[in-house]
């Protein structure tokens, strides 16, 4: 149910199939070794969300501090949106993964800002701060394109 929403979080981290897959099958192994219960889908929903950011983020502290390279050769889509949507993502997978994550989030999942803020464990000020500077290059990257 929540496969795809989440490759695309750990993909916008990521930007590598092979890796934002493996953050999903962890997420989902964390889930179900998670003791209690979730009062609502969507409760669980975001503590899925935060497990993938988390898991991305650790990939990628680990690989700067250690150097593990990412394979340049797995260059994988995001899975199919409707085709006004299918436009921007690879405008989006071009954003840094702090803007990406955030509009994602915010566009394509539908989150507030406060219920991003509380998911990436940021402030609402940083959420919000994200999403307009993720806009503005967006609108670059647009206005480069044409």
């Amino acid at each position: 149910m929540y496969h795809t929403m989440l490759y695309r979080v750990a993909f916008s981290y990521l930007r590598s199939r092979a890796d934002a897959e493996d953050m999903c099958q962890d997420a989902f192994l964390r889930l179900m070794n998670y003791p209690g219960e979730f009062p609502t889908d969507e409760d669980c929903k975001r503590w899925l969300i935060r497990v993938a950011v988390n898991l991305s983020k650790n990939l990628l502290k680990y690989r700067r501090t250690h150097g593990d390279p990412q394979d340049p050769l797995d260059h994988a889509e995001i899975p199919a949106e409707p085709a006004a949507e299918s436009e921007l993502l690879p405008l989006i997978k071009s954003l840094p993964p702090e803007y990406g994550a955030v509009i994602h989030l915010f566009y394509y999942e539908g989150y507030s800002a406060r219920e991003i803020a509380q998911i990436l464990d940021i402030s609402v000020t940083a959420v919000t701060s994200r999403l307009s500077r993720g806009r503005r290059r967006l609108k670059q990257l647009l206005t480069e394109e044409e």
